[in-house]
């Protein structure tokens, strides 16, 4: 007797964010659409200010009733989409892609002092809407400890995936053999520069450098802040150039044509300690080589062979990893080898389809 066909698992990933692109949300749409027997629709908004919170939980709605889903997925940043399914009494698997813990991130910006009534009051409440999630995403083990332990939330309802990255766009590519008489140029980027990232510690670090004039900076991103941080590194002798903004798919040709790329963090603020940031992802996907700040969840980063490592907070640590950078160019690009076969072992796209099928089977 032939065996009934088995219909597709639907899964909605939803996005409600400004960057609605955002590396992390591609990277998990890519992996459910990669899983056997799932059908991802991806939900997405097109406006990019306050009328997404309109234009989503309309578009929501009508694929809810109209569709009808087995499971949702809400992309980073989606704590006021997932408030809004709740509320809507959804009754099917929800997952939730935390990233950054909600009270956590308030913490880290000095807008919720813990001990205080709303900081439990917001506890409390953020609590109850990660109780009624299926699964949390987290980035690395010890964001999911912490988010667990914060919000009295069981560390079995987490579920790690790493940060991946675009690998249409960050890719390894022959690298010409470097001189140590060559510029020696390092590359920093950054979209908010939230405190975690540590761009202060860089900038002191170029002043340091000062004295050393085949070593120049370049810094991307971060708005006024930045930019009046780097104006006055650069008067105390700083050696260092400024941009604004460069589009996210020229940041490879501008990371492969440094000698040293910064991935940080470097912050040493308690997210800073529980992450692997993005840029260093990309960097290691970019077989570039990367400076990064230890923290909890470096493990598998070993200084001067698929890295080099420093302290965080510790700008004088930084200074002499670039000094020793600039004089062993050969060396460097061996450390972008093995960073590139790191991220082939830890974050890449064909890891993160592993997981997330790992956590389909779950939802069966």
């Amino acid at each position: 007797m032939p065996q009934p066909v088995k219909k597709p698992l639907k899964i909605a990933i939803v996005t409600c964010y400004d960057q609605n692109d955002y590396v992390r949300a591609r990277t998990l749409r890519t992996a459910f659409a990669a899983c056997p027997g799932v059908r991802a629709i991806v939900l997405k908004n097109k406006h990019r200010g306050l009328l997404r919170y309109i234009e989503v939980p309309l578009k929501f709605l009508v694929l809810r009733f109209r569709q009808r889903p087995d499971a949702y997925v809400v992309t980073f940043r989606g704590y006021e989409m997932l408030l809004f399914m709740l509320c809507t009494l959804v009754r099917r698997p929800i997952i939730f892609d935390e990233m950054i813990n909600f009270v956590e991130y308030f913490e880290e910006h000095n807008r919720l002092r813990p001990g205080t009534l709303m900081h439990q009051l917001v506890r409390r409440f953020y609590r109850w809407q990660l109780r009624q999630c299926r699964f949390i995403l987290a980035d690395t083990p010890a964001h999911a400890r912490y988010s667990a332990q914060l919000c009295a939330v069981p560390e079995d309802r987490f579920r790690v995936v790493p940060l991946g990255t675009d690998e249409q766009v960050f890719y390894p590519q022959n690298a010409a053999p470097r001189s140590s008489k060559r510029p020696f140029k390092v590359f920093y980027y950054g979209n908010g520069m939230t405190p975690l990232h540590g761009l202060q510690y860089v900038l002191d670090a170029a002043v340091l450098l000062k004295d050393s004039p085949q070593i120049s900076f370049s810094v991307v991103g971060g708005h006024h802040p930045a930019a009046q941080a780097c104006a006055d590194a650069a008067a105390q002798g700083a050696r260092l150039t400024y941009e604004a903004w460069v589009p996210f798919e020229q940041l490879p040709a501008r990371a492969r044509a440094a000698s040293l790329c910064l991935g940080g963090p470097f912050g040493n603020t308690t997210q800073a300690n529980m992450v692997v940031t993005g840029k260093t992802v990309q960097f290691l996907a970019l077989a570039c080589p990367v400076l990064v700040g230890k923290n909890k969840v470096s493990e598998d980063f070993a200084d001067h062979k698929n890295c080099l490592l420093v302290p965080q907070a510790n700008a004088p640590a930084i200074a002499d990893a670039v000094r020793w950078a600039a004089k062993h160019p050969a060396e460097l690009q061996a450390i972008g080898r093995a960073g590139r076969a790191l991220y082939e072992r830890r974050f890449s796209q064909s890891v993160i389809n592993g997981l997330v099928a790992s956590l389909v089977k779950e939802l069966s």
